[in-house]
């Protein structure tokens, strides 16, 4: 049988198309869909970040790659890239459906040496210890920022290997691709997918950003609050402080002194705040009707 491969869409197909290829594969990528003056502006703010860098401990992350956390307050390019319209889309397609709202995993820079092995097979969500999943609970986005080949470490993906009923299985060579891509493709590629970077064996580094997105109740692979405390996130859009979790989930996640974390955006006092309820719709009607009933019952005793 041939080596299986990631499928390549435009960013003209039609957003369901995209998510149908995913619950297919696992992963798809999307050419093109960082213009070039914008990812020449994104390689300019990595630069420095990267040189500073040092090389990573221990076998999993690679002693011969380097990785640049918390990206959000450290590029602009990566703020717009975050919440670029098409990848949102996708995500809240792939997670929306089992949580209010979507929320920001990570964005990390990944730059793949010379001499780097490849990196063990594995899958993100593994993260996450929930042993029965009715649903995805991640997904990401890997931005090309140089060339992805397979000679210089391309992400090695495992077509299909988020359906596997046995998660312990280790896939055979013949079940493994390299998403090879141009600089301004994006790989998009479920947590549950088996995935590994690549080995480079070529003369120069590969450079990618990882963009995670996972449901809004679930702890964050980055401490979004650390990497962009109230003072830097506060000069961000609405859109992109809600996916760092300055926002509630309902009900009732992730508040600060009963109201939504915003409010550290705005001078006010503690004493002054009244606690409010943050439920759902559904739990909204369920406590007025018992409110409701309650009255009723007072009113004929």
């Amino acid at each position: 049988m041939p080596k299986p491969s990631v499928t390549r869409v435009s960013a003209a197909t039609d957003i369901d198309k995209i998510c149908a290829v995913i619950d297919r594969d696992g992963a798809v990528v999307i050419s093109g869909l960082l213009a070039k003056a914008d990812l020449a502006k994104f390689n300019d703010e990595l630069k420095p970040h990267f040189e500073q860098a040092k090389f990573c401990e221990g076998l999993f992350f690679g002693p011969k790659t380097k990785r640049v956390h918390s990206l959000i307050a450290k590029s602009a390019i990566c703020r717009d890239v975050t919440t670029h319209p098409i990848v949102l889309k996708i995500m809240n397609h792939l997670l929306g459906g089992f949580c209010e709202k979507i929320q920001l995993n990570l964005t990390q820079g990944i730059q793949i040496w010379p001499g780097e092995a490849a990196q063990f097979l594995h899958r993100d969500d593994a993260m996450f210890p929930a042993q029965a999943r009715a649903c995805e609970l991640m997904a990401n986005a890997m931005w090309a920022c140089s060339p992805f080949t397979k000679q210089n470490g391309a992400t090695v993906v495992v077509p299909g290997s988020h359906k596997w009923e046995d998660k312990q299985r280790r896939p055979e060579d013949s079940e493994t691709t390299q998403a090879e891509m141009d600089p301004g493709d994006v790989l998009i590629y479920l947590g549950s997918v088996i995935h590994a970077g690549g080995e480079n064996f070529s003369s120069q580094p590969r450079t990618g950003i990882a963009i995670g997105y996972c449901l809004g109740w679930l702890r964050q692979y980055e401490n979004q609050y650390f990497a962009a405390p109230p003072e830097v996130a506060r000069h961000f859009t609405p859109e992109l402080q809600d996916l760092l979790g300055y926002a509630v989930h309902r009900p009732n996640l992730g508040m600060y002194e009963g109201n939504e974390p915003k409010i550290l955006f705005d001078r006010f006092e503690k004493q002054n705040l009244t606690t409010k309820d943050w439920l759902t719709p559904a739990q909204d009607n369920m406590v007025l009707h018992y409110v409701m009933e309650a009255q009723k019952a007072r009113r004929a005793r």
